[in-house]
């Protein structure tokens, strides 16, 4: 699985079973049955939620800094076609809890966000 965001390589950082991928259709204004019968759809996007392991304070900025700008360079494998592509994404909402300081380092939990296709 690959799955980076810019030269940041996330899978490091992803919890057992974090990554959720789904395709997403949603209807533009052309949509609809036709007159001869046929359907017409808009795919939209695709969409990976992404799920963080325990992190140190440290990652989370790296891979908070790298999901923030408005729109990322993401590369991943296609679960699809099982082949490597690249598109530009987006994050929005991306909540963490802070854990617990151990030996004078911050650890936080439950990082997770959305990278949805432009």
């Amino acid at each position: 699985m690959i799955l980076k965001v810019g030269n940041l390589d996330l899978t490091p950082y992803i919890a057992y079973g974090g990554i959720k991928w789904q395709r997403s259709d949603v209807d533009g204004k052309n949509a609809g049955r036709m007159l001869d019968g046929t359907m017409q759809r808009d795919r939209v996007a695709i969409r990976f939620d992404v799920t963080c392991r325990p992190i140190t304070a440290a990652e989370q900025a790296k891979i908070l800094s790298a999901i923030e700008p408005e729109f990322v360079m993401l590369t991943y494998t296609d679960p699809v076609t099982n082949s490597t592509k690249s598109g530009q994404f987006y994050s929005n909402n991306f909540p963490s809890t802070f854990a617990m300081v151990r030996n004078g380092t911050e650890y936080w939990s439950g990082l997770t966000f959305p990278l949805i296709q432009k």
